[in-house]
């Protein structure tokens, strides 16, 4: 039975069956829904391509509710059209694109909660991009996203992918490390730098709060999707250069678990804490309440 609660557990699967870590996570979706393989192979490429939909449906013009949000992806996508970022093609691309995809969202246009509509800009923009950049076939990306949603269901069952209980760690934190996993699978990484990159993004996350001004996800959701994502690449170059990490996988998820346990409510989605309460964030609370 390809039955797993853990990382350790996706290895050990992975290494009696003889199995790519995507497949395990495929078979283990197919028995649970009781749906056949290539139905779930269908569903996930599904999945790949709203992402793509999503992104190529960005609109430039779209304005959120509050004012707050729209036009950055734009302004991404001049300053890398005119060369000028300094990280690089694909980098340049992965920011441009996370944002795009955070935008969508707060402009209630349709996007792809991975794993949530908070952290919806990581995973596609790391992907996409990286589909457009090496120009690879889709069953290869279709694959990555198997490789995302395992690491995510662990991570979701052992800690949170919900920031009002776990914090920003729990949604921008958990998309960093799906799509740091995604990534490393993506480029030729083995099974277990697959999960070293997954553990260095969730480290380099862990503690961020979740403090969205006026209770939006809008300030500062948009951007730390674009941070996120750019995590998830430098995470998966790190474990792709051999480096390994010393807090193995499983006991990250359970850190961050513990921290989210032990942050205050004041910085679990309640906006009552940090960005939230500085003296920006009440003259926006004002000028949108006098609108």
């Amino acid at each position: 039975m390809m039955i797993y609660h853990s990382i350790s557990d996706l290895l050990r699967l992975a290494k009696e069956n003889q199995l790519p870590l995507w497949a395990v996570i495929m078979k283990a979706d197919a028995k649970e829904r009781q749906v056949s393989e290539e139905e779930s192979f269908r569903q996930m490429r599904q999945m790949y391509q709203a992402m793509k939909q999503a992104d190529a449906d960005y609109n430039k013009d779209l304005k959120s509710a509050s004012g707050l949000a729209g036009g950055d992806g734009e302004k991404l996508h001049k300053y890398n059209a005119a060369g000028k970022n300094l990280a690089g093609d694909y980098i340049g691309l992965v920011m441009e694109k996370a944002v795009k995809m955070g935008e969508s969202n707060a402009c209630m246009k349709r996007i792809v909660a991975a794993p949530t509509a908070g952290a919806c800009g990581v995973i596609p923009a790391v992907f996409l991009a990286y589909e457009e950049y090496c120009h690879i076939f889709e069953d290869r990306m279709v694959e990555a996203m198997y490789i995302t949603a395992g690491i995510g269901a662990v991570i979701a069952e052992n800690a949170s992918i919900a920031g009002a209980s776990g914090g920003c760690q729990a949604e921008i934190g958990s998309a960093s490390a799906m799509a740091a996993a995604g990534l490393a699978y993506l480029q030729g990484g083995d099974h277990e730098t697959v999960v070293n990159a997954m553990a260095f993004a969730l480290k380099n996350m862990l503690g961020l709060t979740c403090d969205p001004v006026c209770g939006l996800v809008e300030v500062p959701c948009i951007k730390r999707n674009s941070a996120g994502a750019v995590n998830a690449v430098a995470s998966a170059q790190m474990a792709l250069a051999g480096v390994k990490s010393a807090i193995g996988p499983d006991e990250v998820i359970d850190t961050m678990r513990r921290i989210g346990n032990a942050m205050p409510g004041c910085l679990k989605e309640t906006s009552e804490g940090g960005l939230a309460v500085t003296q920006a964030a009440e003259q926006i609370r004002l000028k949108l309440e006098n609108q």
